[in-house]
């Protein structure tokens, strides 16, 4: 499989016209139809109709667009890597990262990118929305990792990123930790420990639930809390992405299943540096695993 051949299709599901893909991609339409044919041989059916003046996926093709679109973005994060890092460019890479999100799942992102431009600053930010929408909107942040129920502006482009599932925290002695996963009925007489820098899990499992649960606000990230967690103050709702280290016990919670989606975000229509704009694709390439 070539990268001009996915390239190709990848332009196509766009314009769903040959003629006008073939133009985008500065090629002749029959050079452009030979490669979209090869490129369905490799993959073994059609990924597209043809009928006249009228172009569609298939449902190979729907299936494949994604893969083909991450595969693309990744080459072309590569790529830029690649020209910044010969032209020796000094860049910097700031994320914001929303409450109760933590780094884990980006680092392989963060990872390729320092790996090319090894004196490239990175900069992370935890806040809450408000405040990161803010810094975006204003170029001190180039791009954030938020929830999708927060109210995000039509600025914003935004790309799912994956699902986290809500996890419950607890010392290792506690009675709970016995157990292979918790349920809402489990914390009806425990403390959660709760704070506006954490994710808000034990809010959805009250809006779910109906449940009026005993709760500890504290001030501070999910660092802070997870020591609270350890000295005994309570138990805590927080994202399964999240590190834990011992004397932590964590455990599945279960009955409902608390989730939230991910995203990246990012102003839309803004240049960035060429850190920024390969760790965004690697990010939305990595998105779809």
């Amino acid at each position: 499989m070539e990268l001009s051949q996915v390239r190709y299709f990848v332009t196509l599901c766009r314009t769903l016209n040959f003629s006008r893909a073939a133009e985008q991609c500065n090629v002749t339409q029959p050079a452009f139809s030979r490669a979209v044919q090869r490129l369905e041989d490799e993959l073994g059916g059609a990924l597209l109709f043809r009928e006249r003046n009228l172009t569609r996926l298939t449902e190979l093709g729907r299936a494949m667009r994604p893969h083909l679109e991450a595969m693309l973005e990744a080459a072309d994060a590569a790529t830029a890597l690649a020209q910044a890092k010969r032209r020796n460019l000094q860049t910097s890479l700031k994320i914001g990262l929303g409450p109760g999100i933590g780094a884990a799942s980006i680092a392989g992102a963060v990872g390729e990118v320092t790996k090319m431009l090894p004196d490239c600053a990175i900069h992370f930010d935890e806040s809450g929305p408000t405040a990161l929408i803010d810094a975006m909107l204003t170029d001190r942040l180039d791009c954030a990792l938020l929830a999708e129920d927060c109210d995000l502006p039509e600025r914003l482009n935004r790309w799912p990123l994956y699902t986290e599932t809500a996890v419950a925290v607890m010392p290792s002695e506690h009675r709970l930790a016995t157990q292979n996963a918790v349920t809402a009925r489990d914390v009806l007489d425990e403390t959660l420990l709760v704070g506006e820098r954490c994710g808000d899990f034990t809010k959805d499992l009250e809006q779910l639930t109906g449940l009026s649960l005993r709760q500890k606000r504290c001030n501070g990230a999910a660092a802070q809390l997870l020591d609270l967690v350890a000295a005994g103050l309570g138990i805590a709702l927080l994202s399964g992405r999240l590190r834990f280290a011992a004397p932590l016990a964590v455990r599945k919670f279960t009955e409902p299943d608390l989730t939230r989606r991910i995203l990246l975000t990012a102003v839309a229509g803004r240049p960035l540096n060429p850190a920024a704009a390969s760790f965004v694709k690697l990010c939305r390439a990595q998105g779809f695993s």
